[in-house]
């Protein structure tokens, strides 16, 4: 299901980053299936429905930027938002770029900062 578009700027950020790694250009739709979000956050974080969209929709602010330093394509709000909890977060959405492609796939949010653990993933031996 398509459920909204990356702004022109945004595209451009994904496109240039992208072309540097020798990867394909998207086209600014988004998809989004949502289980792998549901189970993570819903199920095992216990967000509801609403929780969830609130994250959706401040990751995906006209003042997010795109960041490519991860292993993930990710956009972050740089702006902080108060949860459900008081706490000040920083919503993050999480893309997969090739399972749907030529279109990102929103594969999760994560609002930094909410106090939830994160698991971390293991560094690759030229990490370290």
């Amino acid at each position: 299901m398509k459920i909204g578009f990356f702004s022109a700027e945004q595209l451009t950020h994904i496109n240039e980053a992208r072309a540097a790694r020798r990867l394909p250009v998207l086209l600014p739709e988004i998809v989004f299936h949502g289980v792998h979000l549901y189970r993570s956050r819903c199920a095992k974080d216990g967000y509801t429905i609403e929780q969830v969209l609130e994250q959706i929709q401040s990751a995906f602010s006209d003042s997010s930027a795109v960041d490519f330093s991860a292993s993930s394509s990710v956009m972050r709000n740089p702006n902080k938002r108060m949860d459900h909890n008081g706490n000040l977060v920083h919503d993050e959405a999480v893309f997969e770029c090739t399972g749907r492609y030529p279109y990102a796939d929103l594969f999760s949010v994560i609002p930094k900062g909410d106090g939830r653990p994160r698991l971390k993933k293991a560094k690759g031996p030229l990490e370290e």
